[in-house]
């Protein structure tokens, strides 16, 4: 009987089914897995979109609307998968309220497979219609259906989902929610390069455009930090138009005292803001790249190691020669700094944390400064006369004025690294 069922219900037989039921009225009860999956009448029917048959079913037995397969699928699950709207909406008008809040072994609704599946707009609109609280449900990772649509490309479910949630406080807050990473909507659509779905989030009042996200990043660093390809190219210029034109907008709402203020100090900033090409220097902002060259670090060190050893294991000792004091100082002062990047390189020292980035700068810096020392004292050792000519000395005081210089900026930076470490403690607190 079951396999007659089946084929019945395959190819959408409804007076087959009534037959079937007159002479086992509990037949539906008994048959509640057709195939392997434990896919019931109702499913196989909503799978091959048979509208009459499902209506048959259901008004037989409503509870198979509730029943799920072995993947925790309702059949609300395959009409939403299949784009089938008339059985869909038959679905929420016989089945309970609850199962459009039904969750598969994936966490996911049916709404959540309708937009997962693209191009099933019209039953985005049932399901959001006839259950708001549907919309508002979140996936396993913090995600909420805004931030589905975008990671699935679904311009025309995220523009549903907008316009039947209204554009109150409520819907700019859903729009602007995080997932666990801390990205909102249009952190994905950049991440993820949407173009079309950026310029929407672009047109809605109330969208974040510079949230953080977890890794301290806005939506215009990611893009930054991406690959720079054509689509990346438009994604980047298309926010940096959307941010001047913001910051023309700030600069003409200002405050009535703020432009009085303004006007009588035009060149004097404004008390605790900090330029952001500063702010950027400080923080090491953008130097995780570094992370990319972990080869060319180490290639560096090595020869700066091989520069610095050589000599000394070749060197012979003229007893009534100078003094080497000096040569195994200055050899010593660049060959162990570079040492340490290499060691340090090699133990899987991460190049992403601004403090290993501030470290590894300055051993560098270090080891090519006393380098360069220790070839001006080879150069002023070997020179019979004893005297520095004038192209030895330029270049002795911009080796120096370099490595100062270069050495005062990184030690600056060790201070707003750590400044920044403390006002963020001190917040948290």
């Amino acid at each position: 009987m079951e396999k007659r069922l089946f084929d019945a219900t395959f190819e959408g037989d409804v007076s087959a089914l009534e037959t079937f039921i007159q002479e086992d009225p509990l037949i539906l009860e008994r048959s509640l897995s057709l195939t392997s999956f434990h896919e019931t009448p109702l499913h196989v029917a909503v799978l091959r979109g048979h509208l009459e048959f499902a209506k048959a079913l259901l008004s037989h037995n409503p509870k198979l609307a509730t029943e799920s397969d072995s993947l925790g699928r309702v059949p609300l699950h395959v009409a939403s998968a299949k784009g089938h709207v008339e059985i869909a909406r038959e679905l929420l008008r016989v089945g309970p309220s609850n199962a459009c809040l039904a969750r598969d072994r994936d966490g996911r609704i049916p709404l959540h497979v309708a937009i997962a599946k693209g191009g099933r707009v019209e039953v985005v609109t049932e399901l959001t219609r006839a259950c708001t609280e549907s919309s508002r449900l979140r996936l396993e990772r913090g995600e909420t259906v805004f931030h589905l649509c975008v990671k699935e490309n679904n311009l025309e479910a995220l523009k549903v989902l907008v316009g039947e949630l209204g554009g109150g406080s409520d819907n700019t807050k859903l729009l602007n929610a995080i997932d666990d990473d801390g990205n909102t909507v249009f952190h994905l659509a950049v991440l993820h390069k949407h173009l079309e779905i950026i310029k929407y989030l672009l047109t809605r009042p109330g969208i974040e455009l510079n949230a953080v996200n977890k890794n301290g990043l806005t939506a215009l660093n990611l893009i930054e930090n991406s690959g720079r390809d054509l689509k990346g190219l438009e994604v980047l210029n298309l926010l940096l138009q959307s941010n001047n034109a913001q910051n023309t907008s700030n600069s003409r709402t200002l405050q009535p005292n703020e432009a009085s203020n303004s006007g009588r100090n035009p060149s004097r900033p404004r008390t605790g803001s900090m330029d952001p090409s500063w702010k950027s220097f400080l923080t090491l902002s953008g130097k995780t790249h570094l992370e990319g060259f972990r080869g060319e670090l180490f290639i560096g060190s090595a020869i700066i190691v091989t520069i610095a050893v050589l000599p000394m294991i070749n060197m012979k000792v003229n007893p009534n020669g100078p003094l080497l004091d000096n040569v195994y100082i200055l050899n010593t002062l660049s060959l162990v700094p570079a040492l340490a990047i290499m060691i340090l390189l090699l133990s899987g020292l991460s190049l992403k944390k601004e403090f290993c980035v501030w470290l590894v700068m300055q051993l560098m810096y270090t080891a090519i400064g006393f380098l360069g020392w220790n070839y001006i004292r080879a150069i002023v050792t070997n020179n019979d006369n004893r005297h520095l000519n004038n192209s030895t000395l330029v270049f002795m005081c911009v080796l120096f004025g370099l490595v100062i210089i270069v050495t005062f900026l990184n030690l600056i930076r060790l201070m707003g690294l750590v400044m920044a470490k403390i006002h963020t403690c001190v917040k948290k607190s």
